[in-house]
């Protein structure tokens, strides 16, 4: 009996302590499954959703990304919000970025993607999607193809700047082409296919933001 109370009151201290430290303990849950390996298996909504901001955090997360948002200084891009202003997207034309049905990034391209390399300093502060969209303009086979390509294109870029050490081989970034399955517009113009032809860059808090988050160090 001495030894079942003893053992009892031990568990019971146990429990006060986990209970008065509860972000030390939980912290680092915000690095499980952050693998890009585990991301390039989902689709892509699912990788929109993931990873997940805890309802306790919301507030700060979303100071944070429209900190983030205003002091975004890409030429030629336009900057949104979404899932509750916890997720920044970065859109830009691929009309300024590629030649009529050219898959090589053109020699202005990098004024226009370097800025997305600001916010990304650190490796697991965010998780980037990119998404390449079509207008209709062509078959269905083509215009994948050509999201594909383009996608390519843009993705090795990133890679190089990997290479050369401008940011962090640690950087989860996952691709979509996604043809002209998701228009902004109808394609009943030529401005309006303008507009559906864009490159799409998601920020997705990472692990690194939500465990500061978690610990108050978001101001």
């Amino acid at each position: 009996m001495k030894h079942y109370l003893l053992l009892s009151l031990f568990w019971l201290s146990l429990t006060s302590i986990v209970s008065l430290f509860p972000v030390a303990i939980s912290a680092q849950d915000y690095y499980k499954n952050y693998d890009e390996e585990y991301f390039m298996d989902l689709d892509f909504d699912r990788n929109l959703e993931l990873p997940e901001v805890p309802s306790k955090l919301s507030s700060s997360i979303q100071k944070e990304i429209r900190k983030t948002a205003e002091n975004y200084q890409g030429i030629g891009s336009n900057v949104d919000l979404m899932r509750n202003g916890e997720v920044m997207i970065v859109t830009i034309p691929t009309d300024r970025l590629f030649l009529p049905n050219d898959t090589i990034l053109s020699s202005d391209a990098s004024s226009l993607l370097n800025p997305l390399l600001k916010p990304i300093t650190d490796p697991f502060l965010f998780k980037l999607v990119i998404a390449v969209h079509t207008d209709d303009t062509g078959s269905d086979f083509y215009r994948n193809e050509l999201s594909t390509a383009r996608l390519n294109s843009i993705y090795d870029w990133f890679i190089n700047k990997i290479d050369a050490g401008e940011i962090d081989e640690s950087l989860v970034i996952i691709p979509f082409a996604m043809g002209s399955e998701m228009p902004i517009t109808d394609n009943d113009s030529r401005k309006h296919r303008s507009e559906n032809r864009r490159l799409e860059v998601y920020y997705i808090p990472g692990p690194k933001m939500l465990e500061m988050a978690s610990k108050g160090l978001l101001k």
